[in-house]
């Protein structure tokens, strides 16, 4: 597989009632809302509402990556513009939204650490009983 996969869509809008209507007549998508403020489209990706006029709207691919901080930093360097920072999803990841030197708005994606299963118990293995001894021979008395 490789490296640094898209795993999410996400549209930003001004409207996110309208867009949820709209695909929802059109392509017959599931909606269900996780968070206050966002909608999550079954299997596809989400729709994010916004009022911040530094966000354009529109289609953002999320990637995959190792390292958000690390990822930002070669983002800044090689001309990219990063408008949120290290924002946390509780439980599942943080994300950075940032613009490619053409103004395309995409995001990058880090999840959480998975708490690792707890150990299964060790079952003991049945230890066979032991035969009793059987009880002395009385000797006959003659």
């Amino acid at each position: 597989m490789p490296k640094n996969v898209i795993q999410h869509f996400e549209w930003t809008t001004r409207d996110a009632d309208r867009l949820k209507a709209f695909f929802g007549e059109i392509f017959d998508w599931k909606f269900s809302q996780p968070m206050p403020d966002y909608t999550l489209i079954e299997g596809v990706g989400g729709i994010f509402p916004t009022h911040d006029e530094n966000i354009p709207v529109g289609v953002t691919p999320y990637v995959t990556v190792a390292d958000l901080e690390e990822t930002e930093a070669k983002i800044s360097a090689a001309g990219g513009v990063v408008f949120k920072s290290r924002q946390e999803v509780p439980g599942m990841g943080w994300f950075t939204l940032f613009g490619d030197p053409d103004g395309n708005m995409m995001a990058i994606w880090q999840s959480a650490p998975r708490p690792k299963p707890a150990p299964k118990p060790v079952a003991k293995k049945a230890s066979k009983p032991k035969p009793k001894k059987a009880a002395p021979k009385k000797k006959k008395k003659r």
